[in-house]
């Protein structure tokens, strides 16, 4: 192989390399975004979006939005969500599709909140996501907005912090 050749071949391994670090790094976020909101991690939730980013959530059967923009409405949603041990609860996030365009990405997936109802696991809604992602100052993965299309929820209300 020419020199040439082989420099347009470890170009494209370390392309292919960055391509997936940025995909595994998007995926700790999406979990990462799971885990603190079922545990009450306030400040590690609000640290996932960017300082203007935009939270929200499409309701089903005509039901009034949710919609948070920046720090402050994010701290607020987040501190008033329900979260173990008083209300159990897990938000899977499931079949992420992410596509990279430089320093900003996209990413789709469905989720599926779970829920002890009378010490039953139960589904409350399920949905999908759709995500617009940035690397912030540091090379971190951040929201820049998150739309949770919420396309089946019960009917009853969801628990509340006690």
């Amino acid at each position: 192989m020419r020199e040439a050749e082989l420099e347009t071949e470890l170009a494209g391994a370390i392309a292919d390399a960055s391509a997936i670090a940025d995909e595994r790094a998007i995926l700790r976020v999406l979990y990462a975004y799971c885990h603190a909101i079922d545990y009450g991690e306030e400040a590690k939730w609000v640290g996932l979006f960017t300082p203007d980013g935009i939270f929200h959530v499409e309701l089903p059967r005509g039901l009034p939005p949710i919609h948070c923009a920046g720090e402050k409405e994010l701290a607020a949603f987040v501190a008033a969500h329900p979260r173990a041990p008083a209300a159990l609860h897990k938000h899977l996030l499931i079949n992420p599709l992410i596509e990279l365009h430089g320093n900003e990405a996209r990413a789709a997936s469905y989720f599926q909140l779970l829920l002890d109802i009378d010490g039953n696991p139960e589904t409350y809604c399920f949905g999908r996501y759709l995500d617009r992602l940035v690397r912030s100052e540091g090379g971190l993965w951040r929201f820049k907005a998150r739309m949770a299309q919420v396309q089946s929820m019960r009917a009853n209300d969801f628990p509340r912090n006690l």
